[in-house]
C-alpha cells in the first residue's frame, strides 16, 4: 500500500472513530435518547461509510465488496428512517428501543473497529483490541440486527401496515436480511478463527 493510501485511510480510520466515539457521548449524555444533535452526529458517522464501499472496491482494503454494500445499505436505510420517523408522533415505542439497540450496537462496534483499523496501518494493534474486534461482533451483530428491525417496523407501524410500498420494500428487506445476515455473521465467525 502507498503512503498517500496509507495517509488517507488513518484519516478516514481516525475520523470515523471520532465521529462514532461523540455519537456515543450525545446518546448517553442525552439520557439514552437522540437529540437533533445526535441524530445528525449519527447521520454523518454512518454517511461516510459509503466511502468503505470504495475502499472495497478500488482493494485498498481487504473487505469483501458484496458485504461491504449490504451492511453499509442497511445501515444508510436504517439512518434514513430514523431521520425521517423521529419526529412523528404516532411512532411506536418499540422505535425508540430500536434506536437504543443500534445506538450501543453500532457505536461500540465502530469505536472498536475503527481504532483497531487505524492501529493495523501503523503497528501491530494490541492483543485486546484485536480480541474485542473479533469477539464483540458476538452479541453486537445481532443486538443491531434486532435494533435495525425494530426500527423498520416501527416506521411501518407508523406508516399503517397494509398493501402500500413500504410494506411490500419491508418484506423484501426481510428477505436481504434472512440472506445476508447468516452470511455476514458467518464471515465474522470465519475471521474470528483466523485472527484469534
Amino acid at each position: 500500500m502507498n503512503n498517500a493510501i496509507k495517509i488517507y485511510l488513518s484519516f478516514y480510520n481516525f475520523i470515523a472513530f471520532g465521529l462514532w466515539g461523540w455519537y456515543l457521548f450525545c446518546f448517553f449524555s442525552n439520557g439514552f435518547h437522540l437529540s437533533p444533535n445526535a441524530v445528525a452526529i449519527l447521520t454523518l458517522a454512518q454517511g461516510i461509510a459509503l466511502l468503505e464501499i470504495f475502499h472495497a472496491l478500488l482493494k485498498w482494503v481487504k473487505s469483501p465488496v458484496g458485504s461491504t454494500i449490504a451492511q453499509v445499505s442497511s445501515r444508510i436505510l436504517v439512518v434514513v428512517l430514523i431521520n425521517i420517523f423521529i419526529q412523528r408522533p404516532e411512532v411506536p415505542e418499540f422505535l425508540f428501543l430500536g434506536i437504543g439497540l443500534i445506538s450501543m450496537a453500532w457505536s461500540i462496534t465502530e469505536i472498536v473497529r475503527y481504532s483497531f483499523y487505524f492501529l493495523l496501518l501503523w503497528n501491530t494493534p494490541p492483543h485486546w483490541l484485536l480480541w474485542m474486534r473479533y469477539t464483540f461482533f458476538i452479541a453486537l451483530y445481532p443486538m443491531g440486527v434486532i435494533g435495525e428491525w425494530l426500527i423498520i417496523i416501527g416506521c411501518l407501524y407508523a406508516l399503517g401496515i397494509g398493501v402500500n410500498l413500504y410494506t411490500a420494500f419491508a418484506a423484501l428487506l426481510f428477505i436481504a436480511y434472512a440472506y445476508y445476515f447468516p452470511v455476514l455473521y458467518k464471515y465474522m465467525w470465519k475471521q474470528r478463527q483466523l485472527k484469534l
